[in-house]
């Protein structure tokens, strides 16, 4: 894929400009909005990652005009917390995306990994088994691509539960870009990166003098998302105060901006994620039960990877179709890693799949991903991979894996998460769910 990079930020761009071009992008980088349209004019490009905030033109404008030159061509906006209802109007001129900076290279490559499979989705399967960028043939994931097709035109909410990595934001964007509402914005927001008072702001927004600091009104984002989807992601963090205004919200349709008396009335379809027990959720009073009921009338459970093993062949062969670094190599895999992969109980899921191939990719000296790059990745696989392993209690599996990949991280967080292909927040989680501690 050809990437074009716009920021004003040196040190930024320059980090991230490598971290691409090292893992096999085709990537151009400008210091401002008038250079971008200028090299617009002589290259195709597939994905632009736009800062809001430049000297010369601002991020929206830079948007308009690329899009205007290249309509196929996806932007991103690149923005800080205070101006993401700004990111959000860019949307509505042919934006793709939004990232809040400061953003980890990780998170980036997962837009462009997106915009790929949403093309190919879109223009009619490169391969058998793909819909919008969701993968497979299994039985599992077929009933999960039929109910998105019966309920994806649907004026109901949408609850997607399953574990973390196992594809719910592609279910969200699936729902969406397949609908009639697929000409109209689509806001992701996750609960668990916002303090409650900036998760209730970003939603319905706020009028001048409503807090101290609020020197101007705001408008929020069921406001801008009108006749769009928001896609609430990992609602079970959301605090009770927001969920009750969630709640008056799917009910009535109507919303009060913070310190305003002034009602406002929006076509937005809610779609929202949770990868808890919901039900548990609700009966240990942490979600509100009327919620849940409003919320659960159309139900997408997205499986694990575990319970879907044989797409694993599948998954990889889209996975180095999306790698500029695998295509160039024209690489392909082992029967012996195959069999690794097929018979590993995989935790972080499809996310630690992807995160798994993409080191495995990096680090093949040849054109073929081999059983040993795959076992220097995952040390702890080497020799007790057996098919024994699908059979065995997927906590025992997960609690033991956890503990071998924070010991070889020496307990580092961060590091394990990337390792396994999750964030630190559900790592966290599952440290407490197993009961881990640092011997």
């Amino acid at each position: 894929m050809n990437i074009l990079i716009v920021d004003d930020d040196n040190i930024f761009r320059k980090h991230i400009s490598k971290a691409l071009m090292r893992r096999g992008y085709r990537v151009t980088s400008v210091d401002n909005g008038k250079e971008a349209v200028h090299v617009a004019a002589d290259t195709i490009f597939d994905a632009a990652f736009v800062d809001m905030k430049m000297p010369d033109v601002n991020g929206i404008e830079v948007v308009r005009e690329l899009k205007e030159m290249q309509p196929a061509l996806k932007s991103i906006i690149l923005t800080g917390y205070g101006s993401i209802a700004t990111a959000v109007e860019a949307m509505k001129i042919g934006a793709y995306n939004y990232l809040i900076k400061p953003c980890e290279i990780e998170e980036i490559e997962s837009v462009i990994r997106t915009v790929n499979s949403h093309e190919s989705g879109v223009k009619g399967q490169e391969f058998s088994g793909i819909y919008h960028g969701i993968v497979g043939n299994s039985k599992n994931i077929q009933k999960v691509i039929a109910t998105i097709r019966k309920i994806k035109d649907s004026q109901f909410p949408v609850l997607i539960c399953g574990e973390s990595g196992t594809g719910k934001e592609l279910a969200a964007r699936a729902i969406h870009y397949d609908s009639i509402r697929k000409e109209k914005p689509f806001i992701a927001i996750n609960c668990a990166s916002l303090k409650p008072e900036l998760l209730e702001n970003e939603l319905f927004g706020h009028v001048k003098g409503a807090f101290t600091g609020a020197t101007d009104n705001k408008d929020g984002l069921l406001k801008v998302a009108d006749a769009g989807t928001i896609f609430i992601d990992e609602i079970g963090d959301m605090n009770p105060t927001v969920q009750a205004s969630l709640l008056r919200f799917l009910e009535t349709g109507i919303f009060r901006p913070l310190g305003s008396t002034r009602e406002i009335k929006v076509d937005v379809r809610i779609v929202a994620a949770i990868n808890k027990d919901i039900e548990e959720e609700v009966t240990a009073k942490r979600f509100r039960h009327d919620l849940y009921y409003r919320l659960n009338v159309c139900r997408v459970d997205t499986p694990p990877l575990r319970d879907r093993m044989g797409d694993i062949p599948m998954l990889v062969k889209h996975l180095l179709s999306l790698s500029p670094l695998a295509k160039e190599r024209a690489t392909t895999i082992s029967p012996s890693a195959m069999d690794i992969l097929t018979s590993y109980s995989w935790p972080g899921n499809v996310r630690e799949l992807f995160n798994t191939l993409s080191r495995a990719i990096l680090l093949s000296n040849e054109a073929v991903i081999t059983k040993g790059v795959l076992n220097s990745i995952l040390p702890s696989m080497t020799g007790v991979l057996n098919k024994t392993h699908r059979a065995s209690s997927l906590d025992a599996m997960g609690k033991g894996h956890l503990l071998e990949s924070l010991n070889a991280n020496n307990w580092n967080i961060t590091k394990t998460a990337v390792t396994l292909g999750i964030d630190r927040r559900t790592l966290q989680r599952k440290i407490a769910k197993y009961q881990i501690k640092n011997s």
